[in-house]
């Protein structure tokens, strides 16, 4: 495997006269993702793994694919909850968050050249639909949970309090990244499941804008 983000995310970060040869900018920012010069560096991490690898004498260890994976496999039995199935996994009273967004990140899946938007079974909330109707409340029994998010650049779209059993986790900003799209964040993750308390509210001062809970990702 080619990290292309070993290669060039923590030189963003240092001046040219400490070491960065490409900016932020100039790596990611244009219609390709990446740009021209983003993939010519894809390009040359992959030629450098095949030089390396042609110079290199065959392995003469043993057939290694049945070790446990060096980064882990925690959540390879993930499985979606969204507004479809969500009643049937857990407890949820959806509370301000009850419209459905459709302004939503679209990809084409499979062989369709057409645009499929994602997690259309989402929860959303309006100034209009959650001015008097309060939180978002989800009641699941799991050890792994991640949130899944829209990121929006309308001025319309708020921060959200994220809270797993009364703590504060995190802060949900959409405009973080600032286009709209799918953006993750892990709530938990232990070694056993048990049950937890998920709660989604508009940050304060947030309460007249808009935010989007795209679903959430599980393992049992």
């Amino acid at each position: 495997m080619v990290s292309v983000k070993d290669a060039v995310v923590e030189q963003f970060q240092l001046p040219p006269e400490e070491g960065r040869l490409i900016s932020k900018e100039q790596y990611f920012h244009d219609i390709y993702h990446p740009t021209n010069a983003g993939h010519l560096i894809m390009a040359n991490c992959l030629g450098w793994l095949f030089e390396v690898t042609d110079r290199s004498d065959l392995d003469q260890g043993k057939d290694t694919i049945n070790k446990p994976p060096l980064i882990g496999n925690a959540f390879v039995d993930v499985k979606l909850l969204d507004r479809l199935n969500g009643e049937s996994v857990a407890r949820i009273d959806v509370g301000g968050f009850g419209e459905t967004d459709t302004d939503l990140q679209m990809a084409e899946m499979d062989d369709d050249p057409y645009g499929t938007p994602h997690f259309p079974n989402n929860w959303m909330y309006t100034r209009e639909s959650g001015s008097q109707a309060g939180s978002f409340k989800m009641i699941l029994r799991s050890k792994r949970l991640i949130l899944i998010f829209k990121d929006s650049a309308s001025d319309e779209f708020g921060t959200a309090n994220i809270c797993v059993d009364g703590e504060l986790v995190h802060k949900a900003d959409p405009h973080q990244i600032n286009w709209t799209h799918c953006h993750v964040l892990l709530l938990f993750d232990e070694k056993q499941s048990s049950e937890h308390i998920i709660e989604i509210g508009m940050a304060e001062g947030q309460e007249d804008k808009s935010f989007t809970i795209l679903g959430f990702g599980y393992v049992d």
